[in-house]
């Protein structure tokens, strides 16, 4: 008997979406201040906070030749790879990711993207992160940020956010954040 995958993943994916709306707030909101899971968050093993890193660009391939961010268009796709480096200057960790423009918004004719990363740090975790950015905010130097999980590792299932701003011009040197805890 031959499966047809096309066929199953076009009758599972309706029940995948469903599923997902119903779990994703159970699983993935933070807990209320008052919960006793927050207790849980004293100790240094639950919680990755890291401010102050610098990402530096070390492979970029646009289907845009402009590398300043400062002609979008609707087909846009780069995808990049960065280096992590803590505040001390210490590498902590690479990123890898695309970016995609989904489309030009009427109202202030800003380009919105969804830009999806995974993040393998030095210290074992791996992080999925991404999410939708403002690229015309994000090319003047305002912060973008987004979700994530660590989705293996010493952390895995712990849940926060990312966040990067560009420091340099053409997009080659970001500052960044990544918080993120399990409770």
């Amino acid at each position: 008997m031959t499966v047809d995958l096309r066929l199953l993943a076009d009758q599972i994916t309706p029940l995948l979406d469903t599923l997902g709306t119903w779990a994703v707030p159970l699983v993935a909101a933070p807990p209320e201040t008052v919960d006793d899971r927050v207790g849980g968050l004293a100790g240094p093993d639950r919680a990755l906070l890291l401010h102050g890193l610098t990402e530096k660009v070390v492979k970029y391939h646009s289907t845009n030749p402009d590398p300043t961010g400062g002609t979008p268009t609707v087909d846009d796709f780069a995808e990049v790879e960065l280096e992590i480096f803590g505040p001390d200057g210490e590498p902590l960790g690479r990123t890898a990711g695309a970016g995609r423009m989904l489309y030009q918004r009427e109202s202030d004719g800003h380009f919105i993207a969804y830009f999806g990363e995974r993040i393998e740090l030095l210290d074992g975790n791996v992080i999925r992160a991404g999410g939708l950015v403002d690229d015309a905010r994000l090319t003047e130097g305002e912060p973008a940020g987004f979700p994530a999980v660590v989705v293996d590792g010493p952390l895995r299932g712990a849940i926060g956010y990312r966040t990067f701003r560009p420091v340099k011009d053409a997009h080659t040197t970001y500052e960044s954040s990544i918080v993120l805890y399990r409770a």
